[in-house]
């Protein structure tokens, strides 16, 4: 089901500071690194409080940004110019990856199966299963209304496209794989089997492929988006439970992100050669770049906020930790105006969107 908000929130340019709100770089770690490295815009209201978000993507045709606000089974639709909630769509038994693909017209949102839980033991439990209830579900970014609902495997989370091949793939974290879909079809063309634990998965317009961390075998899977098949799985040294990836446009270049040894790893994408490791922010989550600022973003479960210089997409110079608020796990840029944002599940009471500027 659909609902639109009629009237738009006010906007709350002051920051809102609450129970769970820890005020702006507190980090014991790096505690001068807030006033060093950004400005605070605000926080913005998305409602009442919730018990996790999720993925975000950011449509910069439209300035609007997606937020999987996952405890609750919404989909939140911002306005980045506006700094307001214009939609919340419901009806999603949970709901963890989305993208928006202005191109298509399309956003898609990875919506697990009622009752699947992500944890270690179910993971365990539920490792190599082929079928589940998980769903990928299409919606048209004009209407905001559903184009389709596709099986998805156990656990879909991470959403990745591939513009050359015309294909959506999708990791199934628990049930070891990743699905393929048409874009122009929409339909299941492929599921393609990992044999592990999947993490995020993106696409690499330089080498062609298709990456993903598998986080129960310490390796990175390589998938030939043409074929639909898994090509090699590259072996991470040093890597415990890799789950967040980033791909450097252009470059050849991923950085993948550890939350069982909070280690970032920068991997050479040709050779399987790790190029860096570095420590990160506790139980690292959802990455994001800024192309434009030479950028990479690295938020964690803890709420910690890591943030590294790639002008050298081979050697990331860490500029810094910062707190940014409890369970700031997801993070999304404007690579036009370079602005951050980072939902915060419960502030005072309520869901907000804490927005920050770098300082250039």
């Amino acid at each position: 089901m659909l609902s639109n908000i009629g009237l738009p929130l006010v906007v709350a340019f002051a920051v809102l500071l609450g129970d769970s709100g820890s005020s702006y770089g507190a980090s014991k770690a790096d505690p001068a690194a807030f006033e060093r490295l950004y400005l605070a815009v605000g926080d913005m209201p998305l409602g009442d409080k919730t018990s996790r978000f999720d993925y975000q993507s950011f449509d910069p045709t439209t300035h609007r940004l997606y937020i999987a606000e996952m405890g609750s089974g919404k989909l939140l639709v911002f306005d980045t110019q506006a700094k307001s909630l214009v939609a919340t769509l419901d009806g999603f038994p949970k709901i963890t990856g989305v993208l928006a693909v202005p191109e298509l017209h399309k956003i898609y949102a990875s919506a697990p199966g009622a009752g699947i839980v992500a944890s270690a033991s179910v993971a365990l439990g539920m490792a190599g299963l082929t079928t589940g209830s998980g769903k990928l579900i299409i919606l048209d970014d004009r209407s905001l209304k559903e184009i389709a609902r596709l099986p998805a495997g156990v656990f879909p989370d991470g959403i990745a496209y591939d513009p050359d091949d015309n294909k959506i793939f999708v990791s199934d974290e628990v049930g070891g794989a990743v699905g393929v879909i048409d874009a122009v079809t929409n339909r299941v063309i492929a599921r393609i089997d990992t044999g592990g634990e999947v993490g995020n998965v993106q696409y690499d317009s330089k080498t062609k492929r298709v990456y993903a961390p598998l986080q129960s075998r310490n390796e990175l899977a390589i998938i030939d988006p043409r074929e639909d098949r898994l090509v090699e799985r590259l072996p991470l040294p040093g890597a415990n439970h890799p789950h967040g990836l980033r791909l450097a446009e252009g470059a050849g270049i991923g950085y993948v992100a550890c939350d069982e040894n909070d280690r970032l790893l920068t991997v050479d994408l040709s050779s399987g050669r790790i190029l860096d490791s570095q420590a990160i922010g506790r139980d690292p989550d959802v990455l994001a770049s800024d192309p434009g600022l030479k950028r990479l973003y690295v938020a964690s479960e803890s709420g910690t906020l890591s943030t590294f210089d790639i002008t050298n997409p081979s050697a990331p110079i860490k500029l810094g930790d910062v707190f940014i608020g409890e369970d700031a796990h997801s993070v999304a840029v404007d690579s036009r105006t370079h602005r951050l944002f980072l939902p915060l599940r419960d502030v005072g009471g309520k869901a907000v969107l804490r927005i920050l500027e770098p300082r250039q």
